[in-house]
């Protein structure tokens, strides 16, 4: 009689354990998410602030620049461009948000200081290195003045011509990148055009970008949406940008690239906003990647990124006068007239009129390409190559002799590479914040599972031994009416999770809705 009850109440313990871990089981993705969600989210003290707030990656930006080696052949007898990369010219870089502030909407506020060091070690030469490229700051008026009367050309171009402007100039490496150079046109540019943004009369292409900042943003926290987590609201004020055409090519979508929502099982694009490119970007997913053990998921620019409107519809609205074959968009927009247009180093995904309309041109996807690798739990990025070209719209302007006999031509001036990857402590950290947890978790429910079933099957392969056969239909009867309860309870569970899932969605629906 004593060991028919020990066998009753082992099989008791072993039903229990093995239903409380399926239990656990159903429900540990919910807890386990309203876990992370207080952990990612922009809060003070957690994780997510943290990682926000001073990103941990060593950042690295790398400039390369084209150095013309026929200026005398371009300008007199029409020649091709024949350029030669030099580079890299390696910065350090952090990045540290300052000036944070809280809003009751769910909202913060904050300007970035970008901090950029030059790396000798890591560059090809030192910031002296002179580099043979197009004068800018010419090109800037050349634009500004083509649409003004022929006499007005005509003055200006003498007064070019007097101030000693030159189409090809010849500078350091210091002066194009962060320091500048003085140049009569950038010094009178203002009396044009009172939001030129150089002081001094001081020209660069990353003028004023150094221990400096593009302005305030304002993104949401995630505290009551992880889907909105670092997602931008609003930049200096405004809820969209202005610079093009169609309200969807304004939109400000997706994060920063820092931080974003966690991904969602099936997400096949990921966008992000960075000022530099005067638009958002939408990136493709490709394949799952690995970093010191950190799963992510890889996404890439394509062919469509920065493709037209006749090749890619949804583009027509960054379509501008300029009309630019696919690979390349127009920018003057957002820098001040100047006839800037952005597209990927060597002109890499591009229409092949742009290769070749000049030499040395090598566009490869190797060296060339643009991704992110987003870890799909949290949103943070923790690899990234960000790479772009800075090219100059060269076209003869009838008056100004400075550009009267050149070939119409994109001429690339430089290409930059933002270079994010993980570190072993970041690794470290969502080791064991992250995949540990859920290592733990996992065992002791499986284990919890397993044992539960080892003490019930062995409870009842002992009462079956001891038992005649009549009792022993009574225990395979017992058998199927507790599978039937444990496949019940699992049933259950299953809609309670479900309700919980599907009714949390609807809620938020229909917040957003109101």
């Amino acid at each position: 009689m004593l060991s028919h009850r020990k066998n009753v109440v082992c099989l008791g313990i072993g039903a229990f354990l093995a239903i409380i871990g399926i239990i656990f089981f159903l429900c540990f993705p919910v807890i386990f998410n309203f876990l992370l969600k207080k952990q990612i989210a922009i809060q003070n003290g957690t994780i997510g602030y943290n990682v926000w707030q001073d990103i941990p990656l060593p950042i690295t930006q790398r400039l390369y620049f084209f150095n013309i080696t026929n200026p005398d052949g371009f300008l007199r007898r029409k020649e091709k461009p024949n350029l030669v990369e030099v580079g890299p010219y390696a910065f350090k870089s952090r990045w540290v948000k300052e000036n944070i502030t809280w809003h009751e909407n769910g909202t913060v506020s904050f300007k970035e200081i970008r901090i950029f060091e030059f790396l000798r070690n890591e560059s090809v030469g030192n910031q002296d290195d002179k580099i043979t490229t197009v004068n800018a700051p010419l090109l800037l008026a050349a634009n500004f003045l083509k649409d003004y009367d022929l006499p007005i050309r005509l003055a200006a171009s003498l007064a070019f011509s007097i101030a000693g402007e030159r189409l090809i100039v010849k500078k350091s490496i210091k002066q194009l990148a962060f320091d500048g150079y003085k140049d009569i046109i950038i010094l009178l540019s203002p009396l044009l055009k009172s939001d030129i943004p150089f002081k001094n009369g001081l020209f660069a292409w990353l003028y004023g970008k150094n221990d400096t900042d593009d302005g305030i943003y304002n993104v949401f926290t995630g505290e009551d949406d992880l889907q909105k987590l670092n997602v931008i609201n609003m930049w200096n004020g405004k809820d969209s940008l202005t610079f093009w055409k169609g309200k969807t090519c304004n939109m400000f979508n997706g994060s920063n690239a820092e931080i974003g929502p966690p991904l969602q099982a099936d997400q096949s694009k990921y966008s992000f906003f960075q000022s530099i490119f005067c638009r958002s970007l939408s990136l493709d997913y490709v394949e799952d990647t690995e970093h010191i053990g950190v799963l992510s998921k890889r996404f890439v620019t394509t062919n469509m990124t920065f493709a037209n409107g006749k090749d890619n519809p949804d583009n027509s609205c960054f379509d501008t006068k300029m009309k630019l074959a696919s690979g390349a968009q127009d920018i003057s927009s957002c820098q001040y007239g100047a006839p800037v247009v952005l597209s990927f180093p060597h002109f890499y995904l591009g229409d092949d009129s742009y290769t070749k309309a000049v030499i040395g041109m090598h566009p490869n996807s190797t060296l060339h390409n643009f991704h992110i690798d987003i870890e799909p739990n949290t949103g943070f990025s923790i690899d990234a190559a960000i790479r772009f070209q800075i090219n100059l719209k060269i076209q003869k302007i009838t008056g100004i002799a400075q550009v009267s006999n050149v070939p119409d031509v994109l001429f690339p001036v430089f290409w930059a590479e933002l270079r994010i990857e993980l570190t072993e402590n970041l690794a470290g950290l969502f080791h064991t914040k992250i995949n540990l947890p859920k290592t733990i978790a996992f065992s002791l429910i499986f284990g919890m599972i397993g044992l539960g079933c080892f003490i019930w099957i062995c409870a009842m392969i002992v009462m079956c031994w001891m038992r005649s056969n009549k009792e022993k239909v009574l225990v395979s009867l017992g058998l199927k009416s507790l599978f039937s309860v444990i496949r019940c309870c699992c049933r259950m569970e299953l809609k309670f999770i479900e309700y919980l899932t599907f009714g949390f969605l609807a809620n938020q629906s229909e917040n957003k809705t109101k």
